[in-house]
């Protein structure tokens, strides 16, 4: 597996999330865990991908005059796009790409900044958003795992208490749980025809 460029600084945060290092220990034959290819693997179990996002543009007050050059995404932790625009992009309500060099991007926020006034005009992103705290308490949930079969011993006037490894891993994956927040879902009746509705 290619580990992709826009994943590098996600990788980077999620590693001092969790205390990775990119060869901690190997197990069950497999080297060096945690490499960039298993934190990949990790993070994109906790991936949402984002289609045709309507964004929300800000209103700026300069003299009077209302412009308008920043818009915000209800996601954050985006990957960076890398070689074109197939991973992130912004298009007009027409469905024509809006040039990437017409705008910035804060991927960790979720916040795009234009070089020009847009007119408040309705743009939507496509892309790709991560939940970092999601993969966290999963990465900590694999290494108390991984450490099950470690035992406490003394000897020699030395107590090394190493099941307290795993119940530090147990507890980060609780913290990093609850950070989540709520999922939002929408139900919808299979059994009723609502086209009277619309």
């Amino acid at each position: 597996m290619t580990v992709r460029s826009g994943l590098t600084s996600l990788i980077d945060i999620l590693r001092g999330m969790t205390e990775a290092g990119t060869a901690d220990y190997n197990l069950g034959g497999t080297a060096n865990y945690w490499d960039d290819e298993q934190m990949q693997m990790v993070l994109d179990r906790h991936r949402r991908d984002i289609v045709h996002e309507q964004l929300t543009s800000v209103q700026d007050w300069a003299g009077g005059t209302v412009n308008y050059f920043e818009y915000v995404s209800r996601f954050k932790n985006y990957e960076k796009t890398t070689g074109g625009t197939a991973i992130f992009y912004i298009e007009h309500s027409t469905g024509d790409d809006v040039a990437s060099v017409n705008y910035s991007v804060d991927y960790f926020r979720g916040r795009i900044t234009f070089t020009a006034d847009t007119g408040g005009s309705t743009l939507y992103l496509t892309g790709r958003s991560y939940d970092l705290d999601g993969a966290a308490a999963d990465i900590w949930r694999q290494k108390a795992g991984h450490a099950a079969n470690m035992y406490d011993f003394s000897t020699d006037n030395h107590r090394f208490n190493r099941s307290q490894y795993m119940k530090h891993c147990m507890q980060m994956a609780q913290h990093y749980d609850s950070r989540q927040g709520v999922g939002v879902g929408i139900m919808a009746r299979s059994d009723i025809d609502d086209s009277a509705l619309k």
